[in-house]
């Protein structure tokens, strides 16, 4: 069982810089060719004054801008090989477009256990990183649940 008095820790900051070109790159590795995502020019002309961010790009700016993610979850004691990722949100609380530069910072927000099949328990562990940009203005919250796997009862 995860050890719950570890909610609310945070880890250092870190940065990443929104490039227009890693918006374009997502959207082509997922086989989006939505001119929004791909052309300045075609996203000016529905509106927007720039490229528009891929939905889903904040996944990305964790491995990306936070190098140390991994090693930061694995020293709240999670076993790296017992975890599966459940499930993400996004809350977008102000635009972000190409050139803006995020700074995130993630917190162990809540555990869940679980019991599942074989008597294994199962954690549901809440990790939220909540962005600013370089105006010091909240543009962001993603919220992740990983499973942490239990060893099988005998």
């Amino acid at each position: 069982m995860f050890d719950a008095s570890k909610i609310g820790q945070s880890f250092p900051p870190f940065t990443i810089e929104v490039e227009r070109g890693k918006v374009h790159e997502l959207a082509l590795a997922i086989g989006d060719d939505n001119p929004l995502y791909q052309s300045r020019e075609a996203a000016q002309a529905a509106g927007y004054a720039d490229v528009e961010l891929y939905p889903t790009s904040p996944t990305v700016f964790a491995f990306w801008g936070n190098t140390q993610k991994m090693e930061q979850q694995a020293s709240l004691g999670m076993d790296l090989k017992r975890v599966l990722h459940g499930e993400e949100a996004y809350e977008y609380l102000a635009p972000i477009a190409p050139g803006d530069t995020l700074t995130g910072v993630m917190i162990l927000a809540d555990v869940k256990t679980t019991q599942g099949k074989g008597g294994s328990s199962l954690d549901m562990i809440t990790f939220e990183t909540h962005y600013t940009n370089q105006h010091g203005l909240p543009v962001l919250t993603d919220r992740e649940v990983v499973i942490l796997r239990g060893e099988a009862s005998l």
